[in-house]
């Protein structure tokens, strides 16, 4: 899965990092004291500093303001003056920049300071703050702390207008993105997970409106650096409190303290049952080998290093051990062929290990497969099932250059001899827009290059049903990652070519098999043909991979083994 990258917020953290320096350099000289008549003098209200608009209306000029200290940070502090004015569009709170006044003061403090109002930041994403710190004047200590109360949803407004005061949120909050735990950030967000716009709205108005609505129910937040907690998409968290700061990579309640929360749902997998056959889509998160004997490291889109691939092959070969599946169709595998060396054949040899049994792969005889870096595959269980003629390729205008090459194989049930077909697929991913076209991001939620999925769609089910109807009595099962969440046009397409989405949300839950940027969707698919659904006993998509967190260690060695989650 690629998506478009974001460099909005690199400027914001390098402008705080040089500040930082700046400060520091100028801070070595001690700051100089203001009169102790300062603390009773007239001050600017930090509602004026702050203003009621997205920046402030004095920057650049010299103020001197009064505060409570809430919040030490290493390159300065913040401060509150609670009831600066009477309006809910400006914030009583700023952030004061130098590396030598937090050990002058803590939480509780009084200080008088005087400086230079300045913007950290570009655009809307700023941090109103004060620098060039010309004074300052402790005027009493142990005061109790301001706090506000306040709830999500928040617009953007409304943030700006809390923007580096002391906050309390009480209400049920979820976690709902942990790909930068290993960094300390999390995101939170009221009621439930979040959904990618297009997973329950159509794309245009409808996605446009969702994703409002997904940034008013969202917050990032900043944890202790003690925080050893192992959080998961779902960890239910039942209070927050914290100072509603930056820190050069967007707007982020950074937290006074760990929050009491509840663990999320962890999968049990039963055994599969007698006679059953059970077959698992699987993302490999780009599974490349090297040279196949230990060397040939970095990997052009996998494993940096041998001890790196190591770790991917021992968390797979542990997921597929918890799984347990008798077939397996995969994605991200990288397109060196079938030989003793090639990648294939370790995926082989895991699947032998984890399960100790013997299994085969679906090899086209081709060498590569397709002309992309990774490719598709399907390795299976030969005491379980039996292939039926050879493998098919789909080499339609499409799949060239585009979408990876699909790969289709009939199966024999040895228990029962029923037979199957089984097709994997892996379509273009929302990276690499285009500028203008067709293919073009047309901001409808859907993202680039969305009119190449159709059509691979609708080139790829035509020929399944042609393969189903002549060799699997038109049972066929369609597995894959289409980069494309449930109402967008290529999963529609494949709906109304016949085939029924078997992982489709039914009741409260939300089904998701990635988690990006804090929004859950569904990109891995498992769909059935009309003649095979009466068979399909359960279908499910095990989130044991998108809603934890890389990098850090986690209870079970099955837990994060890609980042996609598998499609049972």
């Amino acid at each position: 899965m690629v998506l478009p990258g974001h460099d909005g917020k690199a400027l914001l953290a390098t402008i705080l990092a040089l500040t930082g320096v700046l400060t520091a350099c100028r801070d070595q000289q001690a700051l100089p004291e203001l009169p102790l008549s300062s603390c009773q003098g007239d001050t600017t209200p930090i509602a004026g500093v702050q203003g009621d608009a997205y920046q402030s209306p004095l920057q650049s000029q010299q103020v001197t303001v009064r505060g409570l200290v809430t919040q030490l940070r290493n390159t300065g502090l913040f401060i509150e003056e609670p009831g600066s004015d009477d309006s809910e569009l400006t914030s009583d709170g700023l952030f004061i920049q130098s590396s030598i006044l937090p050990g002058h003061a803590v939480p509780g403090d009084l200080l008088v300071v005087q400086g230079i109002v300045t913007e950290l930041g570009e655009d809307r994403d700023t941090l109103t703050a004060m620098m060039e710190i010309r004074g300052f004047r402790l005027c009493a200590r142990g005061q109790a702390l301001p706090m506000t109360r306040t709830a999500l949803p928040l617009s953007a407004q409304r943030k700006e207008a809390l923007e580096g005061m002391h906050l309390s949120l009480r209400q049920l909050l979820l976690v709902t993105d942990v790909y930068s735990l290993r960094r300390g950030h999390i995101r939170i967000s009221a009621d439930r997970i979040l959904p990618v716009p297009t997973e329950v709205a159509r794309p245009g108005a409808d996605a446009r409106r969702q994703a409002r609505i997904n940034r008013e129910s969202s917050l990032e937040v900043a944890l202790l650096a003690n925080d050893r907690q192992t959080y998961s998409v779902g960890t239910t968290v039942s209070a927050l409190s914290g100072v509603l700061g930056h820190d050069g990579r967007g707007l982020r309640l950074l937290l006074r303290e760990a929050p009491p929360t509840v663990p999320g749902h962890l999968y049990r997998i039963e055994p599969a049952a007698d006679q059953d056959v059970r077959i698992l889509g699987l993302n490999l998160h780009n599974y490349f080998n090297g040279d196949g004997m230990g060397g040939d490291f970095p990997t052009p889109r996998g494993a940096k290093s041998q001890d790196e691939f190591a770790e991917q092959r021992r968390r797979l070969t542990a997921a597929i051990e918890k799984i347990s599946p008798h077939l397996v169709a995969v994605m991200e595998l990288e397109n060196d062929g079938f030989e003793e060396t090639s990648a294939a054949t370790d995926f082989k040899r895991d699947l032998e290990a984890a399960t100790r049994e013997a299994w085969q792969m679906v090899n086209p005889g081709t060498g590569v497969v397709g002309s992309d870096t990774i490719t598709v595959g399907i390795f299976y269980r030969e005491d379980v099932l039996l292939p039926v003629g050879r493998p098919n390729l789909l080499n339609a205008p499409p799949f060239a250059g585009l979408s990876r090459t699909p790969v289709a194989q009939t199966f024999q049930h040895r228990a029962s001899g029923e037979t199957f077909l089984v097709v994997v697929n892996h379509f273009k991913s929302k990276g690499s827009c285009p500028d203008s076209g067709a293919n073009a991001n047309q901001r409808d939620g859907q993202g680039c290059w969305n009119p190449a999925r159709v059509a691979a769609a609708k080139a790829m089910t035509q020929w399944v049903s042609q393969l189903a109807d002549s060799s699997a009595n038109s049972r066929a099962l369609i597995l894959g990652d289409l980069n494309a969440h449930r109402l967008e046009d290529p999963v529609r397409a494949i709906i109304d070519a016949g085939f029924e989405d078997l992982t489709a949300s039914a009741g409260l839950r939300h089904e998701y098999s990635y988690v990006y940027r804090g929004e859950s969707g569904t990109l891995d698919y498992a769909f059935a043909s009309g003649a095979l659904r009466p068979s399909v006993r359960r279908a499910s998509i095990l989130n044991i991979n998108a809603g934890w967190p890389p990098g850090v260690p986690l209870k079970h060695d099955w837990l994060r083994s890609s980042d996609h989650d598998p499609v049972v």
